[in-house]
């Protein structure tokens, strides 16, 4: 990974949105939707620009070599922003992008990924393209950033136990900073895509309109049972937890009780002492309830995007067929 860090930054960047060429989010489309044929990993690749005032400007990009072709990642990243400088093209790092079918991206690698781009260039940030859903009729293209806890989170590559997540006050909910993304063309390109809009006929884009919805919520259903199954350890120390809550809020009501009891019969109360609950140690590694539960709430989160979605056309496709006249038999 090429290194421009900045001295003296604190990882709070002032960078505000991304603004991304045309041209580079096509090549980045292309690749994910390439790669999205193959059993291989997400496809991954490098984004290239400018950093000016507030925004990051992104104006080019290639993609990572697949693992399989064995390749190093970082000699192979130096050697093509070092092609790219003589012919002109922007060859500063600013981040990198990564596909994720479905929204399923969050987990330790693109953290400790991520966290690794913004040591070395503070404004850095990762873009998600969903090909899937792109695929379905909207574009689906997000940049996020990881706020200051957790790069702190993620700094020493441990464990993530109950102490860190208290002391630094990070949640799957306060990880990442998501920034806006603004598509730009230049003026030839706008100009070009007007006289291709002249010489081909335009078609109509029909994804949008599909009504089946069965397909979209049984995959995301099954996914967040995938995640149910990983924080099983989890959620058998919070059980764990309440269960043992509830046994001492009830010990304290009878002794309350007997107090109260004693205290009517004119006899003493009984001494204080400390309840003798053995506390639960808690798992070794807290990575389910982080990285997992934030998998699981961008899981439902879609889902209840999508559901509204899908209830507004069919209200919409019910309202038309109710209004539309009745044909004779035979026309």
């Amino acid at each position: 990974m090429a290194s421009r860090s900045r001295k003296g930054g604190d990882n709070d960047s002032h960078i505000t949105h991304v603004q991304i060429d045309g041209l580079a989010m096509m090549k980045i489309i292309k690749h994910c939707h390439q790669d999205a044929s193959t059993p291989a990993d997400d496809a991954q690749g490098v984004l290239l620009g400018l950093i000016m005032e507030n925004k990051l400007e992104v104006t080019n990009c290639f993609p990572f070599p697949r693992s399989i072709d064995g390749v190093d990642d970082d000699r192979y990243q130096l050697d093509m922003m070092r092609l790219l400088r003589p012919v002109n093209v922007d060859y500063l790092s600013v981040g990198w992008y990564q596909s994720a079918s479905s929204g399923n991206y969050i987990s330790r690698q693109l953290l400790e990924s991520q966290q690794q781009y913004q040591e070395s260039i503070e404004e850095s940030f990762v873009i998600i393209y969903d090909p899937v859903k792109t695929a379905a009729g909207a574009l689906s293209l997000k940049a996020y950033r990881l706020t200051k806890q957790a790069m702190e989170l993620v700094k020493d590559k441990g464990y993530f136990n109950f102490d860190m997540l208290r002391n630094l006050k990070v949640g799957h909910e306060n990880m990442f900073q998501e920034l806006k993304v603004v598509i730009r063309n230049s003026h030839l390109v706008n100009a070009l895509l007007s006289e291709l809009s002249e010489v081909f006929p335009e078609t109509l884009n029909l994804e949008a309109m599909d009504l089946g919805t069965a397909p979209v919520l049984q995959r995301h259903l099954r996914s967040i049972m995938d995640c149910t199954d990983e924080m099983s350890q989890f959620h058998q120390f919070q059980k764990q937890t309440v269960k043992q809550q509830l046994e001492k809020t009830r010990y304290q009501q009878r002794r309350n009780v007997e107090n109260a009891a004693r205290k009517a019969r004119g006899e003493p109360p009984l001494p204080d002492e400390d309840f003798n609950f053995k506390p639960i140690q808690p798992p070794r590694d807290l990575e389910p309830g982080v990285i997992v539960g934030g998998q699981m709430a961008i899981y439902c989160q879609q889902i209840n995007n999508f559901c509204s979605q899908a209830l507004a056309k069919l209200f919409l496709v019910d309202s038309l067929h109710q209004n539309s006249p009745q044909r004779p038999l035979g026309q």
